[in-house]
């Protein structure tokens, strides 16, 4: 039994060590994001942004619009490893409507030497090309306020939360849905997120709890630690509008209550919406949709200005 502990201690160790970039094993991942210069425009709306067909976006510029405007960036769901950015068209013609520029994003999936920080600097050079092409129409972006689901959501807090000095568009604030907050949570580990996890390496979600609550596996804490925003949340972190399902099996309830004791102790602003009989999706609870709706728009409107 002990010998096959340490082989699936091993097994984990070795998971971990690719998925997140750790020890020796991590690969570059190719493509790299490509330069301003070299954005190339594949319709009226899209771009690439890379070389890789992954690396896209939809960009919508309001009409009649220039000199100083705010962007609206979605970010889809979708595990880091599936999705597109056609999830948000809707939404992004809607705020284009309003006023903003708006963009929905694709990116590269976890996998084949691509690595979570690979995902976010795909965010970079994803606002850098949106820049690029706004300032070739008259249009200056200097701020945005990011939208995601999931483990788009999970993307956008963590690049607002660590990545806002490098940005080439300021984040102000994260409108946030189902969002994996901490990858440290016990209740992650046994979760639907938890099981894809496990599986990946072909044990069962006890055992992969047993392995992270053993003493050895607390080497694995500071990467996870890195990659969950609820343990990045500083006094000065942005405002963050959050929405997740009580019933949530994909993503764990205790997660969203993770990041608003963060938020909260750190006394960022921040309003957090519970709807109480729907699971990941947030299907069953149209009060609270609404609301998180009309939030959603305050938000845009008060930070983008």
């Amino acid at each position: 039994m002990f010998q096959q502990m340490i082989s699936l201690f091993l097994s984990f160790l070795a998971f971990i060590a690719s998925l997140f970039g750790q020890g020796g094993g991590a690969v570059d991942p190719t493509p790299t994001p490509v330069t301003d210069q070299e954005i190339v425009y594949l319709s009226d709306r899209t771009i690439s942004y890379g070389d890789s067909d992954d690396q896209t976006l939809d960009l919508f510029l309001p009409t009649g619009k220039n000199g100083n405007v705010g962007l609206v960036l979605f970010i889809h769901g979708g595990a880091w490893v599936t999705g597109t950015k056609e999830t948000y068209l809707t939404e992004a013609l809607r705020y284009q409507a309003m006023g903003y520029v708006t963009a929905s994003i694709n990116y590269r999936y976890l996998g084949n030497g691509v690595l979570p920080a690979d995902e976010l600097d795909d965010i970079t050079a994803s606002l850098r090309a949106i820049k690029t092409a706004c300032a070739q129409k008259g249009i200056n972006v200097s701020k945005t306020v990011m939208v995601g689901s999931s483990s788009g959501a999970h993307l956008a807090l963590l690049y607002a939360y660590t990545k806002i000095a490098e940005a080439p568009v300021t984040p102000v604030a994260v409108v946030s849905s189902g969002a994996p907050t901490d990858f440290t949570d016990p209740a992650f580990l046994q979760s639907g997120a938890g099981e894809l996890l496990a599986g990946s390496i072909g044990i069962n979600t006890e055992t992969l709890a047993l392995l992270m609550q053993s003493g050895i596996a607390q080497l694995f804490v500071p990467t996870l630690t890195n990659l969950s925003p609820a343990k990045q949340v500083k006094s000065t972190s942005v405002p963050t509008l959050m929405a997740h399902g009580k019933n949530d099996n994909i993503v764990p309830y205790s997660n969203a209550e993770r990041l608003d004791a963060a938020l909260t102790e750190k006394g960022v602003k921040h309003d957090f919406i519970t709807f109480p009989n729907s699971g990941h999706a947030l299907l069953n609870d149209p009060d609270c949709t609404l609301r998180f709706q009309t939030l959603a728009a305050q938000y845009i409107a008060n930070y983008l200005g």
